[in-house]
């Protein structure tokens, strides 16, 4: 998916086709906004919805288990720290090239959102 984001040229206030002593009768006024956001349709209607709703059921699965282990309850904040763990702990993982060994693609996923949950629990907890 591709969000383009341009930041709008400012109009001239002055009109040079206009003469100075003429004027117009006052509109209605639209705020224009100083950026236009445009979003690619195709590649939004290309994501593939059933993989978006696996990796939120991984999140509730491993924010559930991260809560169990350090505590916590509530279904949004499993979700919340499941999918802020998945990609936590995918980073960190790629990051000092840790395998984890589990052949099984769900699982390794489930175990690899459920170390970044408990990481962000943790962060969470100290700095609150």
């Amino acid at each position: 998916m591709s969000i383009h984001i341009e930041r709008m040229a400012k109009t001239s206030k002055s009109n040079p086709g206009q003469r100075r002593g003429s004027r117009k009768a006052p509109g209605p006024t639209r705020a224009r906004l100083p950026i236009r956001i445009s979003v690619d349709r195709e590649a939004l209607d290309a994501l593939d919805k059933r993989a978006i709703a696996a990796q939120v059921g991984i999140g509730i699965v491993a924010g559930w288990l991260a809560s169990w282990l350090v505590g916590g309850s509530g279904l949004l904040h499993y979700v919340v720290t499941g999918l802020a763990g998945s990609l936590v702990g995918g980073f960190l993982l790629e990051r000092f090239g840790i395998d984890l060994g589990i052949r099984n693609q769900t699982a390794s996923r489930i175990v690899t959102a459920m170390i970044g949950a408990i990481i962000v629990v943790l962060i969470a907890r100290l700095v609150s």
